[in-house]
């Protein structure tokens, strides 16, 4: 027998879709649990009428999702936290906390969509992917600062004070990659005192019948004298 799947079933098909099972799998296991509902003219044409509603509503989230993402890669979040000298944090910064900060914003975001590999553990700026939708990509920056006499958590526009606020934090990296010898391996090698060429050995003159000669007055010095 036809049936129209009314839920996704595993092996078998997605919700709207017409599939082909046993009578008796489709009588006594579909249908009583609502899985499924059997192929009739006015079935047909319900289920048309939904999947063009479904249609409609996921073309309205992806709407909704692109005017968001275009929000999103306009905001700039800057966050503080205690570091040492090198620039590692005493903490971390995770995806809650950028959650955190952009709902004071109005944009209220699950946090498993804000897609961090793993959390900010060192000061600097971070470009974080967020998918609003599975198929809509916005991008934030964040910028972790080291934290002074008063902690940060700020959520704006990109603007001047941004660029500066990036640019700052981005010589700050740099000057502690200097500072404690991180430097990238073509920059050490630049750096590394040239070595010296060994010395050539200065060659011998002479030819052979010289070498011999020499030879024998030394053995001519080393011999005792007669008596």
């Amino acid at each position: 027998m036809q049936v129209i799947l009314t839920d996704d079933v595993f092996q078998l098909g997605k919700r709207g879709e017409v599939v082909k099972v046993a009578d008796g799998y489709g009588r006594n296991y579909l249908i009583p649990r609502k899985l499924a509902i059997p192929v009739t003219p006015g079935n047909l044409k319900m289920v048309e009428q939904q999947r063009l509603a479904m249609a409609k509503k996921e073309a309205k989230f992806m709407e909704e999702a692109q005017v968001l993402a275009n929000e999103l890669n306009k905001i700039h979040l800057i966050i503080s936290r205690k570091a040492g000298d090198t620039g590692a944090l005493f903490g971390s910064v995770t995806s809650k906390d950028l959650a955190d900060l952009l709902a004071t914003q109005g944009i209220h975001m699950d946090r498993r969509k804000i897609l961090m590999e793993q959390p900010a553990k060192s000061i600097g700026n971070y470009n974080i992917e967020v998918r609003p939708h599975s198929e809509v990509q916005a991008i934030i920056t964040v910028s972790v600062l080291p934290e002074g006499d008063e902690s940060i958590a700020r959520a704006k526009k990109r603007d001047a004070e941004s660029d500066r606020i990036v640019a700052d934090l981005d010589a700050k990296v740099k000057e502690i990659a200097l500072l404690t010898g991180t430097r990238k391996p073509e920059e050490a090698a630049a750096a590394a005192p040239e070595e010296a060429a060994p010395e050539a050995k200065p060659k011998r003159k002479g030819g052979r019948k010289e070498r011999e000669a020499h030879k024998e007055e030394g053995s001519a010095e080393e011999k005792p004298a007669e008596e």
